[in-house]
């Protein structure tokens, strides 16, 4: 799909989303991946006019803001969780760095320090699919559950991206019973 299309599509979309709160799963064919999660980030960015947390599962951080300043993506109030470098990756002081996909204990920690902050009004979790690269179905499932709950207790908005491909052919009916609303982009 085009990016003018996708960023109708995606618009569209958020204009269903009333209260601007609850968890909704967004899901992509494989080719449409990069300019979704771009056009959902512009979307969250300068419609919500808030912060948020951008959890980066599927790239390191450095690339992820490279990406969408390419795309005139403001990544100043943003807050980022990378799960892939270690150390301090590229010396940002807006991101907290995990370190290569170990620990969903930690990943969980990141998540509900940062989340505790009032002003990050939305968390967007790039991508489902790579939990399930590193981890097991049933122990995905049960981190993306508990994460779910948690967010719906802070009255924030949660999308959860995933490639729509075979190792989450799984996952998505679970994610549709968890999360408010699914997407198929």
């Amino acid at each position: 799909m085009n990016r003018n299309l996708l960023k109708k599509k995606i618009a569209g979309e958020f204009s269903k989303i009333k209260s601007k709160r609850g968890v909704y799963a967004f899901i992509s064919k494989q080719e449409d991946y990069a300019i979704a999660n771009q056009e959902i980030m512009r979307f969250l960015t300068k419609n919500l006019r808030s912060s948020g947390i951008y959890v980066a599962l599927s790239k390191s951080h450095c690339s992820v803001v490279k990406e969408l300043e390419e795309q005139g993506i403001n990544t100043k109030k943003i807050m980022f969780i990378d799960n892939n470098e270690e150390g301090n990756g590229c010396g940002a002081h807006n991101c907290i760095f995990l370190g290569t996909n170990k620990s969903l204990t930690a990943l969980s920690l990141a998540m509900t320090e940062t989340s505790k902050d009032k002003s990050m009004r939305f968390i967007f979790f790039d991508s489902i699919t790579t939990l399930l690269i590193y981890n097991e179905l049933n122990l995905a499932e049960r981190f993306v559950h508990y994460f779910i709950n948690k967010i719906k207790n802070l009255n924030a908005l949660m999308i959860i991206i995933s490639v729509d491909e075979e190792k989450t052919k799984k996952l998505i009916p679970i994610l549709a019973q968890f999360c408010d609303g699914v997407v198929r982009l």
